[in-house]
């Protein structure tokens, strides 16, 4: 390729920091900017771990390849383990051509990754079917099929994966189990719901349905505080997916791993599992009140 670079084929890893603006506004630019420092060369250590290399660091992301699928993989498994980073994070992986140039890398492959961790939520990573394609039974074992989605700049459908639950339950755009046994292609035979708990209360939303949660006496889940919005957020179950819509201007705190609680404010995350919501205060604070959730497959 001369001066225009090298084609090669490598599995792309890019891991994005969740929350980072909160975080310079909670503790200040120089804490911030340490603790997310910290964060990079957590990842970057566990990159090198298992054989990959780190590529650039833009803002509050990393990016790195592997020449083994598998071992991109691994790593990634790794990176859900409890305590592993410092800070909570999403992340895309995907395997195909990218061009080298020099140190860093360019092509269709690394922007598809982008966009898969772009729609990750909290804690969670995307993987793609050209990546799941070159993994092993055993590896494929721990994954959950999510759908088919229309990336940005992408023509037609790409089929996206994500880690199952380490309690082996169904995350909840799931549509089928092993991969082995069911194609990616099959329509979801199983529905979803979801319970929520609060206050001596527990309300059900099947598929299809909507509940609200605010301070406003019309909503499903009343919670008369008042740094709670009137119509918080609304939680909504639609495809075999779970969502939590947030509406507030103080946001609200979500929680779906222990020791990991992620403020969204005026966005769209899906629940996955069980966890909390707590509107406007995080959970361990003073006067919050948390509402506990729990997908259920029905």
């Amino acid at each position: 390729m001369g001066s225009q670079g090298k084609s090669i084929d490598a599995a792309v890893l890019l891991v994005d920091v969740v929350g980072s603006t909160p975080l310079y506004e909670s503790v200040g630019n120089a804490v911030a900017m340490d603790r997310i420092a910290d964060w990079r060369e957590c990842l970057c250590a566990l990159v090198r771990l298992h054989g990959g290399e780190f590529i650039s660091s833009k803002g509050d992301d990393v990016l790195s390849i592997f020449d083994d699928p598998a071992a991109a993989f691994s790593a990634a498994a790794q990176m859900r383990e409890p305590a592993t980073l410092p800070i909570a994070f999403h992340a895309g992986l995907h395997f195909g051509p990218v061009i080298r140039a020099g140190a860093d890398i360019y092509g269709d492959a690394v922007n598809l990754t982008a966009r898969l961790a772009a729609i990750a939520n909290p804690g969670e990573i995307l993987i793609s079917q050209s990546l799941v394609d070159r993994l092993s039974p055993v590896h494929k074992d721990s994954l959950g099929f999510l759908d088919k989605v229309n990336l940005k700049g992408k023509g037609g459908s790409c089929n996206i994966y994500a880690f199952l639950d380490h309690d082996r339950s169904l995350n909840t755009q799931i549509s089928i189990g092993r991969l082995s046994k069911i194609a990616a292609q099959e329509t979801p035979t199983c529905g979803f719901g979801v319970t929520l708990r609060y206050n001596g209360q527990s309300i059900s939303c099947l598929d299809n349905e909507t509940l609200t949660i605010g301070r406003s006496s019309d909503c499903s889940l009343v919670i008369d505080r008042q740094w709670v919005s009137r119509h918080h957020a609304t939680v909504r179950v639609a495809n075999g997916r779970v969502q939590l819509v947030e509406r507030s201007s103080s946001g609200t705190f979500v929680s779906m791993r222990p020791g990991q609680e992620v403020l969204v404010r005026r966005e769209v995350v899906l629940l996955l599992g069980s966890g909390t919501i707590s509107p406007g205060l995080q959970s361990t604070s003073d006067g919050a009140q948390v509402v506990h959730f729990e997908i259920v497959m029905l």
